[in-house]
């Protein structure tokens, strides 16, 4: 290992956690001199460090080299924590120092803005500082009380922070003096308040003149605003002023279409980065939608849309009484100018049906890397995708949330074609069972096998394997070359007296077809997907133990896998996934009530790494 080259040396390093990062250094002094400055860590992982173990910190003060530290983050840290580690560690200042990025997401501890910004003197080289969800922090009125300024921050993530008023925002703005990207994510924007207030809200008026004030600098923008509130006339004077560099923009509010084409227009395909947050289409449906972005956002690399639903019905209420326009084949759907994009979510794009979806996707969209499908994506719409698409080879990130109208065969279809995936979710869907993942389609009249497309069966996979019945049914002037060979289109091969439940004889029948040598040439499991990281089972009630033994067989990259809400799956095989996913570090079991404290015991035992969430 030591006389790797850099790059295997690096990618072999992205696997470990932190901790087996340091277990690595004591192995040799060769490797142990490669990784003294963090520089082959950090790059890959932000450092966390935490007061509740000083190990991090430790670390920190042993190293002679502090190159490559780049990433930080301190959110469990409160004042007399980080006031005595900048008055006792000189490690810690430079690194500090050196830092790239820094971040005190999600942080409760700290409230106290003066430690905040005599660390933040320490950070020369700092550009992205991230405080979303900063809980307490911007109750403090003690803001004003500093004077400096940090130039060198450009980037800066306010998310979340419901707390955050005009007076601590102007505050910060005084002291970022040039932010470039700004995000403002679920701190909903309000109008009109008095000026007794502007210590406890921030107004969309405040927000609005500091971004028209500096309209030039602005890359990245992030903006929210109230759910229940229309936002069209916010949007145009928040654009008097084009920001035309401006390349990202996510906007979380209920505006129209006209609204999003007006700003298009305005912007003239500068555009790298759209997410529109809460649309409300006309009676023309999405046809304005696709015309706009063809049109004006022709530069688009990420593409996200999600639909208004009015937020006082309930689920089954929004079910029944919203009804979308329904296009006919006319409909001129399709995104061919977009010839960058590689992230599409048309997720909640209902109106959507099976011909606009096979339409959209025959366009040329070579890049596409992450898709989010709409609910009416149908068996023939993947079917399309495998087959005919430009982006087969290139997609990593398929979403297949709630596409009811799946069936076993789709994922087939997925587990051959999309050999580039990274993340699979399926999340709530009733249809799908075991048998998708590991890679059988079977009819459940009379237990037939069913083939993705024609094929030359070998007579030796028949004649091995005692668990079939057949009947030929082959014609004289059939070209199968007997009797080595039949086509599957003459032969119908059922399975002797399978049963679809759980029990020990349909078990022995998968055991002896899933290890015949020749089974992977006829179906296509999951384990096909050699690169799949993250597998997501959210609730697909059909799934049993069974996907343990013979789906997930050979995964060795396989980090995240979610099976909440799988009703049916007990504690039987869960030793198995240790095995096949060598690499899984976080399991979600969240609401499978049949998983007993034992079960879960015996998971951790044999996938060391493993951390399971269950709520």
């Amino acid at each position: 290992m030591e006389n790797l080259p850099v790059e295997i040396f690096d990618l072999i390093l992205a696997h470990l956690t932190l901790t087996d990062w340091k277990c690595l250094r004591l192995t040799s002094r060769t490797i142990y001199t490669r990784l003294s400055s963090f520089s082959s860590y950090s790059h890959i992982h932000s450092i966390i460090l935490s007061p509740k173990s000083s190990s991090g910190i430790t670390l920190l003060d042993k190293l002679t080299l502090m190159e490559g530290i780049e990433h930080l983050s301190l959110s469990n840290f409160n004042y007399t924590e980080l006031h005595t580690l900048l008055q006792t560690s000189e490690s810690f200042r430079l690194c500090l120092n050196q830092l790239n990025s820094l971040s005190f997401a999600r942080s409760a501890t700290l409230i106290d803005s003066r430690i905040f910004y005599e660390l933040l003197s320490y950070c020369k080289s700092l550009e992205k500082l991230d405080l979303s969800n900063y809980k307490f922090f911007f109750l403090s009125h003690n803001f004003s009380q500093n004077s400096n300024i940090y130039p060198s921050i450009k980037r800066l993530n306010l998310n979340g922070n419901i707390h955050l008023s005009d007076y601590a925002f102007n505050c910060l703005m005084k002291s970022f003096p040039n932010i470039e990207s700004l995000h403002l994510l679920d701190i909903p924007l309000r109008s009109f308040i008095t000026s007794t207030e502007n210590r406890t809200v921030l107004t969309f008026e405040n927000v609005c003149s500091y971004i028209q004030k500096y309209h030039e600098r602005f890359k990245a923008l992030t903006i929210s605003f109230e759910p229940s509130l229309s936002c069209d006339t916010q949007i145009k004077r928040l654009f008097i002023k084009i920001p035309t560099n401006l390349i990202y923009f996510h906007i979380d509010g209920t505006l129209n279409v006209s609204t999003l084409l007006h700003f298009l227009l305005l912007f003239d395909n500068h555009l790298e980065i759209l997410i529109v947050g809460r649309l409300k289409l006309d009676h023309t449906g999405c046809q304005p939608l696709f015309d706009a972005v063809s049109q004006y956002a022709s530069n688009l690399k990420k593409l996200c849309v999600f639909l208004n639903i009015p937020l006082h019905l309930s689920a089954t209420q929004q079910q029944q009484q919203i009804r979308f326009p329904v296009f006919n084949q006319s409909s001129d759907i399709s995104l061919s100018s977009l010839k960058q994009l590689n992230d599409l979510d048309i997720q909640t794009l209902y109106p959507l049906n099976e011909i606009d979806l096979i339409k959209l996707f025959s366009d040329s969209l070579t890049y596409l890397k992450k898709l989010a499908l709409p609910r009416n994506t149908t068996d023939d719409v993947i079917k399309h995708i495998c087959i005919q698409s430009s982006f087969v080879l290139s997609i990593t990130h398929l979403n297949l949330s709630n596409c009811s109208s799946l069936s076993n065969r789709s994922i087939l279809l997925i587990n051959k074609y999309l050999l580039s995936l990274r993340e699979l979710t399926i999340n709530y869907n009733i249809n799908i069972n075991d048998f998708a993942l590991i890679g059988l389609s079977i009819c459940g009249i009379g237990k037939t096998i069913e083939w993705l497309s024609p094929t030359l069966i070998n007579r030796q996979f028949i004649d091995d394997l005692s668990i079939w019945t057949y009947t030929i049914t082959h014609q004289t002037l059939c070209k199968c070359q007997l009797p080595t060979y039949i086509s599957s289109s003459c032969i119908k091969l059922r399975l002797k007296d399978f049963s679809f439940d759980n029990d020990e004889y349909s078990e022995r029948i998968l055991f002896m077809l899933t290890e015949h040598k020749l089974f992977n040439e006829y179906f296509y499991s999951i384990n096909k997907l050699k690169n799949l990281k993250s597998l997501k089972l959210r609730q697909c009630i059909q799934l049993t133990n069974r996907l343990f033994r013979f789906g997930l067989r050979s995964l060795p990259n396989l980090q995240y896998l979610d099976i909440s809400l799988c009703e049916k799956i007990d504690d039987k095989n869960l030793s198995l996934i240790g095995q096949a996913c060598p690499s899984i570090e976080t399991i979600d079991l969240s609401g499978c009530y049949k998983i007993t404290e034992k079960g879960k015991q015996i998971l951790k035992n044999t996938a060391k790494r493993v951390k399971i969430v269950d709520f």
